[in-house]
């Protein structure tokens, strides 16, 4: 245990010591290195070839670096900007779908012909409001012609009773008259047979 935790602290300093020889060996410090470790000789220095060789490749090397972190920077960025096109394509795709959404929501096809839903609606109550006038009126017709019917049934009834009293009091008249043109008859038969 105490291995383990001895190696990983060794690890760790060594990470550690890695980064910052890192940033500390920049080319800016690398010249500052081999300037200073140069000698001074009438106003010049005098730089070891080696080192002069060791600080050109240093350089070739951070150029490489630096052409190659440029390059793939321009591969992201034109990834980059193909996502946003193909984004902003989308985006205009989903825009495109919501507005024919939005107007389908708001339209309803019927009979094949397409109008607003509230017209559709205004339409519908208004033809709802005439048939309830016109069942109303028929209604109120068919009210009055039964209520007429039965004033004209019950005048009928009238009638027909004025009727079979007038025809019971004509055939009672009729009975009496022939009663009485009977008893005139019998009367006057026998008179005739006296003389």
């Amino acid at each position: 245990m105490r291995n383990k935790f001895t190696f990983t602290v060794a690890l760790i300093a060594i990470s550690l010591a890695s980064f910052a020889q890192e940033r500390t060996n920049t080319i800016d410090n690398q010249f500052n290195t081999l300037l200073n470790e140069s000698t001074n000789w009438q106003k010049s220095k005098i730089v070891e070839v080696e080192k002069l060789h060791q600080l050109q490749k240093n350089v070739n090397d951070s150029l490489t670096k630096l052409h190659l972190t440029i390059a793939n920077n321009k591969d992201a960025s034109l990834e980059h900007k193909e996502s946003v096109e193909s984004l902003t394509s989308q985006l205009q795709i989903t825009r495109d779908s919501l507005s024919t959404s939005l107007t389908t929501t708001k339209n309803i096809e019927v009979l094949g012909i397409s109008s607003e839903k509230s017209t559709f609606l205004t339409i519908i109550w208004a033809i709802i409001g005439i048939l309830i006038i016109v069942l109303g009126i028929i209604y109120y017709r068919f009210k009055r012609s039964f209520s007429e019917i039965r004033e004209v049934n019950r005048k009928l009834s009238e009638t027909e009773e004025e009727l079979e009293e007038l025809r019971k009091s004509s055939l009672e008249r009729e009975q009496r008259i022939r009663r009485q043109l009977q008893d005139e008859i019998n009367k006057n038969k026998p008179v005739e047979k006296k003389e």
